[in-house]
């Protein structure tokens, strides 16, 4: 590009300066022609702002590892709370991994100030309540199906398959009757940390995810 600029000039009439009709541009070191043509800004990168970072490692810093709660969630009001909240905590059902007796859920006034902390600064307070009880009533659910499946698979596929083979209906009265064959129950799960995982997908979800590309107009 700068040989044919030089050549159209030269074309055209030489300056009496031949300087310039040279071109600034080094061309002949190949490090400065790489600095000259590489942009400053490195648009490809994806790597967060050392500000965000510093922002998001403050703010897991002040999460327990177990819960991904604060580590500390006050039950005094929020600044300009008017609504009362209460500050009773109800038990889980849910045993603690450390053997410490169970989990504990956070009262509605601590789900408040989770909440506030997070961000969520327009939360309608007077939902929190119902919010902690659908919170605590789906933990329970999801808890009793771990213990279930564990029950059934804990000692490994096989003797699960051996539960359900006869089907979901005969699985319970199945299942009980290895466990009178075994000795009884087996030592019930606990807890060791609370962790979502979203991104996560299950095998359940996946099936029917492939089972919506094949048959979209049933599982689409």
């Amino acid at each position: 590009m700068h040989k044919g600029t030089a050549d159209a000039l030269t074309s055209h009439g030489a300056s009496s300066n031949p300087a310039a009709a040279t071109c600034p541009v080094p061309h002949g070191n190949p490090t400065t022609n790489e600095k000259l043509s590489s942009c400053l800004v490195p648009h490809n990168s994806q790597s967060a702002s050392p500000t965000e970072q510093r922002q998001e490692s403050s703010v897991f810093s002040k999460l327990n590892p177990l819960n991904y709660m604060f580590q500390s969630i006050p039950q005094d009001r929020a600044p300009n709370q008017t609504y009362a909240l209460p500050t009773s905590r109800d038990e889980s059902s849910i045993p603690r991994g450390s053997g410490d007796g169970n989990w504990e859920y956070p009262s509605p006034q601590q789900m408040y100030n989770a909440l506030l902390r997070k961000g969520y600064t327009d939360t309608d307070i007077t939902a929190v309540e119902s919010m902690v009880a659908v919170h605590n009533f789906l933990n329970e659910g999801a808890w009793g199906e771990i213990v279930e499946w564990e029950r059934r698979f804990g000692k490994g596929l096989c003797r699960g398959w051996e539960v359900s083979k006869r089907g979901e209906e005969n699985a319970p009265l199945e299942l009980r009757r290895l466990e009178a064959q075994e000795g009884g129950q087996q030592p019930q799960p606990t807890l060791i940390r609370f962790q979502g995982r979203p991104n996560d997908m299950t095998p359940k979800a996946a099936m029917l995810q492939m089972l919506g590309r094949i048959y979209p107009s049933k599982f689409g």
